[in-house]
Formats: structure tokens, sequence, C-alpha cells
């Protein structure tokens, strides 16, 4: 087993070293550091998800007035299109991995159990920042274990939840979980909360695993006191704002994905406009606080949205996601990120390591 283990470890070296991860990445000009990062990741959101949102719904999207406008690549290492777990593992370890694996390499998620990329969450935890997850999914779910966890396949909802709730991480939010406790969340150190009464109670300095209504989150009402997903992320920016060293934060609106797999443009556009405030929450804190930089981006496109010109509307081509490369949009010009690139999904991390202050001996890391 050992010599499996060494001769693995050399393959993904080599294939570090041909561009699965990020860290040579091109295009980026000069930048200046930041002492806080937050990204905000629009699950399935395309750029014709937002044209569809101008149309139906509003034209005043937060996103679209952010000074850089550019672009990711989201295939993953096995495929032309990535799942949502791969897709989050490039945007929060800055390397490209198989579709299922939650923050594994390619392949070591088999061989090397231990062999595993740090993600930008635990990077800021180890250099002093505080950090969160925030989404509206399951807190197991794909996008939010990736910033949070190590799994080799999405499907291990146990062990995810488990190692979520052993992490260091100062929150982590989102829909319940079903092996999710608090019992074990008070093992992990973490308050369990479940209404935003006791969310909106939280002091600076607590530890807090959310485990909210996944219908409200869908339906975008708090029945029974849950909160919206704006309301998240404003009371996870005044907690992690609370330290020192700065925070990282991932904020995720996973349901215009979901809406968007029931072909429901309806569903999905007002998700848009649900996360469109999200943004607007992080991007109003960051410029009164002046250190911050916000970037949105999604982690693959659902639907196959296309337009009618005949009809004068959008609609979708597939149930599944597709391989085309989705917006991304940068709170600043001063960050490294040019309008009109392409960047690879795992160069948007890589670069956002960098406006923290890591270089390649730092992010992308592995993890033993």
């Amino acid at each position: 087993m050992k010599i499996i283990a060494f001769f693995t470890s050399i393959m993904l070296v080599i294939l570090n070293f041909f561009g699965m991860t990020g860290s040579n990445a091109t295009g980026h000009k000069d930048y200046r550091t930041y002492k806080n990062v937050i990204l905000m990741i629009g699950d399935g959101m395309g750029f014709n998800t937002i044209e569809a949102t101008k149309k139906l719904k509003t034209d005043d999207l937060s996103m679209e007035k952010m000074p850089v406008h550019c672009q990711s690549k989201t295939r993953s290492a096995s495929s032309i299109v990535t799942d949502s777990a791969a897709g989050a593992t490039a945007l929060a370890c800055g390397v490209r991995t198989y579709n299922g694996a939650i923050s594994v390499y390619n392949f070591a998620g088999y061989a090397v159990k231990n062999n595993v990329p740090k993600s930008l969450c635990e990077v800021a935890k180890e250099n002093g920042k505080l950090a969160g997850v925030v989404t509206t999914d399951k807190t197991s779910g794909a996008t939010p274990a990736c910033f949070s966890a190590h799994a080799s396949q999405r499907k291990l909802e146990n062990a995810i939840s488990t190692r979520q709730m052993q992490s260091d991480l100062d929150l982590i939010w989102g829909s319940a979980s079903e092996s999710v406790t608090e019992a074990l969340c008070n093992e992990g150190g973490f308050d369990m909360i479940t209404t935003s009464e006791e969310m909106n109670a939280l002091k600076p300095g607590s530890k807090s695993f959310g485990q909210f209504n996944m219908d409200s989150f869908a339906n975008v009402t708090d029945e029974g006191d849950n909160p919206y997903l704006y309301e998240m992320t404003e009371k996870a920016i005044e907690l992690l704002d609370s330290g020192d060293n700065g925070f990282f934060l991932m904020v995720e609106a996973a349901h215009i994905d979901k809406f968007s797999h029931k072909n429901n443009i309806d569903g999905s556009t007002s998700q848009v406009v649900e996360f469109s405030k999200a943004i607007q929450t992080a991007l109003d804190f960051a410029e009164e606080d002046g250190d911050t930089l916000v970037l949105v981006t999604a982690d693959h496109e659902t639907g196959g949205i296309k337009y009618d010109e005949a009809k004068d509307e959008y609609y979708y081509t597939t149930t599944s996601h597709t391989g085309v490369n989705v917006p991304v949009f940068v709170s600043a010009e001063d960050a490294g990120f040019v309008s009109g690139e392409a960047y690879k999904n795992c160069e948007l991390s890589v670069q956002l390591a960098r406006v923290l202050g890591w270089d390649e001996k730092v992010f992308p890391a592995t993890k033993f």
C-alpha cells in the first residue's frame, strides 16, 4: 500500500504541474492585498440566468454594478461538464478534481486518504483569520461541504457532517442535514441554531452551526422565523469582522440550481433576485470597510438557458448542468482580475489567496 500511495503522490505532482491546479494562473495584473474576502456562489447561475432575471424580475441586479466582469471555465478533471462538488473543490481549494469529490485530489480520494488539498477556509484559520460558510442548501451539500470538509464522494453525508462539526470554522449555516445533532455540534465546540432569533443573538467569539428550513429558503419566506440569505450574510459578516486579522466568508445561493434542474424559470429567477440582495449586503459592507473584496461567480450553469428571439423569451434546453462559461463579478479593479478574461475555475481561488496575502507556498497546499 505504501508503494501505491507513493506512486499516486508522484502522479498527483505531475497532474498538478500540467494544470490540475490553478497555481500557474495567467491574465492577472498587479493587485493589492485585502484583509477580508467574501466569495459568493450562485449555484447553477449562468449568463442567461441573469438575463432571464432581468427580463422577468428586475434589471437592478447588484452584481452587474460591480466594476470587473469576467468569466470562469467550469470543467472538472473528469468531465467537460462539472458537478457542484468538483466545481466547488476548484473554488475552495484551487485544484480540479473528479465529479463527486469533496475537496480531495483527483484519484487521491481513493488511494491516499489523508492527502487532501487545503481549502481557503482552512488556510484562513491557519493564518489567524476567521472563516465561515453560509448556504441555503443543506450544510452537507456539495458546495458548503467543499469549504468545510473532505470526502471521496459527495454522497457520504454522515462523514461530511461529522467532519464539519469537528472543523475549526467559526460558523457553518444552512439547511438541516440528517446527521447533524445538537450533541455532536456541542462536542465540536459549536452552538446549534435553528431560527433567526437564535442567529441574531450570537455574539462575537462564538462558534455556530445553523440548521434552518430548506422549504423557507426555496420559497423565500421567513416562515417559522427562518432567516433570509441576505440576513445570514449580514450577521455572518458582523461576527467574522470581530477578529483582528480579517476573515474569509463563502456565501452560496443554492436554489438557483435546484429550480433550474426542474426547468422552473420563475423559481430560478426569484432566487437570483434573493441572491442579489445578499450580494448588495456584502458590497455595502465592503464599501464601508474599505479593506474587503467581494467576488461573485457560479460553480456551473444549469438548464442550458437560451433566448428565443421570435417569442422574446428565455427557455431551458436541459434539466442538467452544461459546460458553458459562467460569469465572474469582482468588486474592485485592483484585485488582479481583468474584465473580459476567462479564467479556469481553480484560478479564481488561487488569485483570491494571493489577494489575501498567501503565495504559492501557502495555497494551493496539501493537508496530511
